[in-house]
């Protein structure tokens, strides 16, 4: 399939503005994004022609075919795009890749400004009150109407009215007292309604080596095969010493089961994955939820999420090893896609999650999956590491959270613990969950 396409074209979007002929990118205010490489052909192709295949965008990006780019290759572009512009610009479904909403073309020269508000309507004037004035002379009118006779009854009124009030106020109290009896019964029988086992393991205080140096993480990328760039990897530099207390981490990551009993208790919302049978078994770990899900589970249960150094500690001990085994790549011990490619792979013996609590590998510190099966969410915010003085990353200072540790669906690079990806607190996706973290 040939495209040609007009690059001098504008195209605008509720959620955003792109220029073809500047290659630039504005978000509904007008402020310029940083959108590049493939990511920003594939919007640029999608605005084109709204609804493509994989084998559209194959032909679009390489017409000679040298390369292949593959269903996750186009995931991480899309990501990228919705992550860049703070919205789900790009959809996928039933193997087809589109715009979400309508996408209008003008041609070159149009102006990219902002869009002009709407007038507020004018505010309909209330209805004038009665000033104290004319209050006071009409309580004085009525006072003048009232009879020597009903002057001598209101108060004896006035007296049955304050015997009457007591009365009522003696038999509200009785019920408010009935009704905190009530409430504690309900706040005892709320705190016992079940909660998932507390299997945490304690990581002792001291030193690790957290992050990649600028070799491992270069080295990271040339093995990646699924669409992220070079500056994501090196967002893992530099690699230095950590000092941390004593802290608990869960053994295990929060299941669909131990997620159901948090729905049941506080009537959170479902994750809509739920409906899918590949993902929803009681015994796999839950999907679907964004940072804020994990960040309300932990509390209810007194707990928090990791910190990223808590849980990059946690994944590989303190020798600063690549992977939670060791230093050598071995794809029986996790939950992975193919090899060095991304995809789904069954030879690890699951096609998508595998239950919580399966054994494919362990920490130094008996902490289970900390590589593959899903990415988890952790406490903070994804900025450059404080001694980062030589690489940026485009994703940095925007409130983005971090997850870590890989996939069932990626390789090699992603499930190093040091690997660290941001995304917006409210995203949520098939292959993130979490796990809990609490104080000693």
């Amino acid at each position: 399939m040939s495209c040609f396409f007009d690059y001098t074209m504008i195209y605008k979007h509720q959620y955003f503005k792109l220029d073809a002929e500047s290659k630039k990118v504005f978000d509904e205010n007008n402020k310029e994004l940083v959108l590049t490489g493939n990511a920003y052909r594939l919007l640029v192709f999608l605005c084109n022609k709204n609804n493509a295949t994989l084998t559209d965008i194959n032909d679009y990006f390489d017409p000679t075919g040298a390369k292949d780019y593959t269903e996750n290759h186009i995931r991480q572009y899309r990501y990228k795009i919705n992550s860049i512009i703070g919205r789900s610009i790009v959809a996928y479904k039933n193997n087809i890749y589109s715009i979400n909403g309508a996408v209008s073309k003008n041609g070159g020269g149009a102006a990219l400004g902002p869009a002009i508000p709407k007038a507020r309507e004018a505010e309909k004037d209330p209805p004038e009150e009665e000033t104290g004035k004319d209050a006071y002379k009409t309580s004085q009118q009525w006072r003048k109407k009232l009879s020597s006779k009903e002057k001598l009854i209101i108060p004896y009124l006035i007296v049955l009215l304050i015997i009457f009030s007591a009365v009522v106020l003696r038999n509200k109290n009785k019920n408010t007292s009935v009704a905190t009896k009530s409430n504690s019964a309900n706040e005892t029988t709320a705190n016992s309604d079940p909660k998932p086992q507390n299997d945490m393991i304690l990581i002792p205080a001291g030193e690790f080596l957290m992050g990649s140096t600028e070799q491992q993480a270069i080295e990271a990328w040339q093995k990646n095969d699924g669409g992220y760039d070079k500056e994501d990897y090196l967002a893992e530099y530099p690699q230095r010493k950590i000092m941390l207390g004593n802290f608990y981490i869960d053994k295990k990551e929060v299941s669909n089961s131990d997620y159901k009993m948090f729905v049941d208790a506080t009537n959170h919302a479902a994750p809509a994955l739920w409906s899918d049978q590949s993902l929803n078994s009681p015994s796999l770990p839950v999907v679907g939820v964004d940072w804020n899900d994990a960040d309300a589970y932990c509390r209810w249960l007194g707990k928090r999420l990791p910190t990223e150094a808590e849980w990059e500690k946690a994944a590989r001990g303190t020798d600063g090893r690549i992977w939670p085994w060791g230093n050598t790549w071995d794809p029986t011990k996790d939950n992975h896609g193919n090899g060095t490619e991304y995809g789904l792979d069954e030879s690890d013996g699951y096609k998508y999650t595998a239950p919580v609590g399966t054994e494919l590998c362990a920490s130094p510190y008996g902490v289970l999956n900390m590589a593959g099966n899903v990415y988890e969410w952790v406490a903070d915010n994804f900025n450059a590491y404080p001694e980062n003085d030589k690489y940026t990353q485009q994703d940095f200072n925007k409130g983005f959270k971090v997850f870590k540790g890989g996939a069932y669906t990626d390789g090699q690079s992603e499930q190093r613990p040091a690997s660290r990806v941001g995304y917006q607190k409210d995203y949520k996706d098939v292959d993130i969950g979490f796990r809990c973290a609490r104080n000693k």
